[in-house]
C-alpha cells in the first residue's frame, strides 16, 4: 500500500471528488434529456403541427407523386432514397448521390454527398418545400420540420459535441452508469429493507438521504438497461464498426460494413421502371401485420433497384420487420433482419431489442410515460447524489463553489431546456434559423443560472430562484406556442390536433409543480441547506 503524508491524502481525495462530481455532472445531463427525448416523436408533432392530423405511417395513394418528383431529380443523385414521416407526420422524399467537385484548376476533387429533399402534406399529398444541395443543407432542411425534438434528441445523444467525439463522451458516461448500477447491488447490503426505507422521524438531511437510496434502490435494473443500451448505441458504430474493421479487413470499411449489414446486390445500371410503392406498401403490411412508417431503398429507376421496408412492432413484439422488394417489379425478395445481416441470427435479435428497451417506445405512450417516470427517478438520484456529497463537505470552501455548480447544472439545465421552445417559435414566427434561435435561447438560459448561482446568498436561494424561473418559464411556453402561429386549443381538438392539447396540459402541469416546489420545498430543502450550521457558514463566507 502507498504511504502518503496527510495533505497529499486531502489532495488526492479531493480530486477524486471533484472528478466524481463533474463525471457525475456529464451524467446527470445525459439522463435529464433522455426522460425527453423518449417523447420526441410527441415533442414533433406538438411544435411543428400540420393542420389536419396525420399518423407515423405512410400514407395511401402515393405512387404517382413519388413517380413524379423522382422522375423530376438528376439520375446522378438518385444512388439512395428514402420515404419516412417526420415532425407533425409530414411525409420526407429524400434523394442522394454523389456530386465530384473541381479545383480551382478544373481537376475532379473530393466527392460530396448531394441531393433533393421534399417535405410532403400527407393528407393533401401537396409539396410542401423543396430543398436541394449537399448533405448539410438536405440535413438542415429536414431538422428545421422536428427542429424541437432534434435539439433534445442531439443533447441526449452526443450532448451537441461534434462526432465521433460526442457519442464517446456519452459511451463511457453510459459504461460508468453501468458500473454504478452493478456495484449497487453489492454496496447496498440490506437492498431489500432499502426499497422501503425512510426514517421520517428523523433529521431533514437523514430523511433526503433514504429517499435518494429508495429512488437509487428501486431503478437499479433500469439504470443498468439503460446504461448498456446506451453504450451500445455510443460505441457500435463510432467505435466498434472502426475498429472492426481495423483488426479484421485491415481498415476497409466498405467491407466490413458488407459483412455486418450483408452485400449490396451486383449492379446493373440499365434504366427501368419503378416499382408501385402502393402495392409494396400494402404488401408489407399484410405480411407484418403492421402499416410501415419508413422505405430505404437504392439505385432509383435503374435495374438492380432495391426497397427495403420497415414497420414497426406489432402487439406482443418488441421489435419490428424489414421486407425486402424489388425497387423494379415491387415482387417481394425476402424478410431481411432488421439490422445485421441478411439472414436471421442471435445477433440480430439482440441489436433490435436495443432501441425499444432504450427508449421504452414498444408499447406507445404508456411505455414511454413508464420510462420518463423512471428517467425522471434516475436523474432525481445522480442529483440528490451529488448535493448530499458536497452538503457533507459544507465546510470547506472549495466544496462550496462546486455546491454551486452542482446547483447551476442540476436546476440551470432544466430551465435552459423549458426556455428552448422558445427559440424554435421565435424562430418560425420572425424567419430566423431555427437552430442558432434556440442555442440562443438555452445559452441564455444557462448564462442566467450561472450569474445566478454565483451571486446568490446560499444554495437554497439558488434553487429556489431556478426552480421558481423555470415554473414560470413553462406556464409561458403554450402562449408562445399560440403566438408564433400555432392553433389554438378549440380549433386544435375540433381539429384532431389532441397531441397539441395534451402537450399543453402537460408543460403547464410541470411548471404549476415547479412553482409548488419553489413555495413549499425550495428553500428549506435539506440537501441544499444541509446542517444549519453549515448553511450559515455559507451564508457569511
Amino acid at each position: 500500500m502507498i504511504k502518503l503524508s496527510q495533505e497529499r491524502t486531502k489532495e488526492l481525495l479531493a480530486i477524486h471528488g471533484w472528478s466524481g462530481i463533474l463525471l457525475g455532472l456529464l451524467l446527470y445531463a445525459v439522463i435529464c434529456t433522455g426522460t425527453i427525448a423518449v417523447f420526441s416523436t410527441e415533442i414533433g408533432n406538438w411544435s411543428n403541427p400540420l393542420d389536419e392530423p396525420a399518423t407515423d405511417s405512410l400514407p395511401a395513394n402515393i405512387t404517382p407523386l413519388v413517380h413524379e418528383l423522382g422522375a423530376d431529380v438528376d439520375p446522378a443523385h438518385r444512388e439512395t432514397f428514402f420515404l419516412y414521416t417526420s415532425g407533425g407526420g409530414r411525409l420526407m422524399l429524400q434523394f442522394e448521390g454523389h456530386l465530384e467537385s473541381e479545383d480551382e484548376d478544373g481537376h475532379p476533387g473530393a466527392e460530396e454527398h448531394y441531393g433533393v429533399l421534399y417535405e410532403i402534406d400527407p393528407n393533401t399529398l401537396t409539396v410542401l418545400n423543396r430543398t436541394e444541395g449537399p448533405e448539410a443543407l438536405l440535413d438542415a432542411a429536414r431538422r428545421t420540420t422536428d427542429a424541437l425534438a432534434d435539439f433534445f434528441v442531439d443533447l441526449h445523444v452526443r450532448l451537441h459535441i461534434p462526432n465521433p467525439w460526442g457519442l464517446f463522451v456519452t459511451g463511457v458516461l453510459g459504461l460508468i452508469m453501468m458500473v454504478a448500477a452493478m456495484t449497487g447491488f453489492v454496496v447496498h447490503r440490506h437492498l431489500i429493507r432499502e426499497l422501503f426505507t425512510i426514517r421520517r422521524n428523523k433529521e431533514a438531511l437523514l430523511r433526503s438521504r433514504d429517499a435518494h437510496v429508495i429512488a437509487g434502490t428501486w431503478t437499479l435494473p433500469f439504470a443498468f438497461v439503460l446504461a448498456f443500451t446506451g453504450s451500445f448505441f455510443s460505441f457500435a458504430t463510432s467505435l466498434g464498426l472502426p475498429a472492426m474493421a481495423m483488426v479484421v479487413f485491415g481498415g476497409d470499411q466498405e467491407r466490413a460494413i458488407a459483412e455486418v449489414f450483408g452485400e449490396p446486390p451486383a449492379t446493373d445500371d440499365t434504366p427501368a421502371q419503378v416499382a408501385d410503392f402502393d402495392a409494396v406498401i400494402a404488401d408489407a403490411q399484410a405480411r407484418t401485420g403492421a402499416r410501415p412508417n419508413f422505405v430505404a431503398g437504392r439505385f432509383y429507376g435503374r435495374a438492380d433497384s432495391q426497397l427495403v421496408v420497415f414497420t414497426p412492432a406489432v402487439e406482443g413484439s418488441l421489435t419490428g420487420r424489414s421486407p425486402v422488394y424489388s425497387g423494379v417489379t415491387g415482387e417481394f425478395l425476402y424478410d431481411k433482419p432488421i439490422l445485421v445481416g441478411q439472414q436471421p441470427s442471435a445477433g440480430n435479435t439482440v441489436a433490435a431489442l436495443m432501441g425499444p428497451l432504450h427508449f421504452g417506445n414498444f408499447s406507445g405512450v404508456i411505455s414511454k410515460a413508464v420510462w420518463f417516470a423512471l428517467g425522471f427517478a434516475g436523474a432525481y438520484v445522480a442529483l440528490t447524489g451529488m448535493l448530499l456529497w458536497t452538503n457533507r463537505r459544507a465546510e470547506q470552501r472549495a466544496w462550496q463553489r462546486m455546491s454551486r455548480l452542482v446547483h447551476w447544472v442540476g436546476y440551470g439545465l432544466p430551465l435552459a431546456m423549458a426556455l428552448t421552445p422558445y427559440g424554435t417559435f421565435a424562430g418560425r414566427w420572425f424567419g430566423w434559423a431555427i437552430e442558432a434561435a434556440q442555442w440562443t435561447a438555452f445559452g441564455l438560459a444557462a448564462l442566467a443560472a450561472l450569474a445566478i448561482a454565483m451571486v446568490a446568498r446560499s444554495v437554497a436561494q439558488v434553487r429556489a430562484i431556478l426552480v421558481a424561473t423555470t415554473g414560470f418559464t413553462l406556464l409561458g411556453v403554450p402562449l408562445t406556442r399560440l403566438l408564433a402561429g400555432g392553433p389554438g386549443w378549440v380549433e386544435a381538438w375540433s381539429g384532431g390536433l389532441t397531441t397539441v392539447v395534451a402537450g399543453d396540459i402537460v408543460i403547464i402541469a410541470g411548471g404549476i409543480i415547479c412553482l409548488g416546489l419553489w413555495r413549499y420545498g425550495a428553500g428549506t430543502s435539506a440537501v441544499e441547506t444541509g446542517r444549519a450550521s453549515a448553511a450559515a457558514r455559507e451564508a457569511t463566507a
